[in-house]
């Protein structure tokens, strides 16, 4: 099983980019965004084989790759949704939709249903809480081994109705979920109407 890859990339587009190692072999990997032909890339994989196919699947961190895994184990979702999810919504966004019982987040990614969504809700819910791995996004790394902590009933009640308030004023979760996580991460705000008072001024 190929867990790891390094080397030059020597193609690249939306969906796929071919890694050549120092060894002599490009390798076909599906990437998130394109990658910059030429410059030497790393990235963890998730090694995907059946019956009749092997697909190679890169990721940033080890975190994104172990949760891609985790959604793989989902009844109905395939690999390209798993991608879909991770690559354009983040490890983080997802937790969040998953413990808040979002669905709406979740169906904005590509190729995810509504069924589908409340399957991954259904099976996740219980198993996020429990997470020990150091999530990261771009925005604002997390210690690696610091616990995700998603039973403070007072955040979460914080998140929701700073969420209603927001849909009310006419934006959409995916867009300011990520914000008010930093937010909530700094403690810079203890009530929903401060938390959308500051989501306000920078997304003006």
């Amino acid at each position: 099983m190929i867990g790891y890859l390094s080397g030059t990339v020597v193609y690249s587009d939306s969906t796929k980019s071919i890694i050549l190692t120092a060894q002599g072999v490009g390798y076909e990997v599906s990437t998130s965004t394109p990658l910059v032909p030429n410059r030497d890339v790393a990235l963890f994989i998730s090694h995907i084989i059946r019956e009749q196919s092997q697909d190679l699947y890169g990721f940033e961190t080890v975190d994104d790759k172990k949760f891609f895994e985790m959604l793989l184990d989902v009844n109905g979702i395939g690999p390209k949704s798993a991608f879909s999810l991770v690559s354009h919504l983040g490890v983080q966004q997802i937790i969040s939709a998953i413990t808040f019982e979002n669905v709406d987040i979740l169906k904005s990614a590509p190729g995810v249903g509504k069924k589908s969504a409340e399957q991954i809700v259904l099976s996740l819910k219980d198993k996020v809480t429990k997470l020990e791995i150091g999530f990261a996004t771009k925005e604002k790394p997390v210690k690696t081994g610091a616990k995700v902590n998603l039973e403070n009933k007072q955040d979460a009640m914080l998140v929701k109705e700073t969420l209603a308030a927001c849909q009310g004023l006419g934006f959409k979760d995916q867009d300011v979920l990520p914000m008010i996580q930093k937010h909530l991460q700094s403690g810079s705000a203890t009530r929903p109407e401060e938390l959308v008072k500051i989501i306000l001024k920078e997304l003006r």
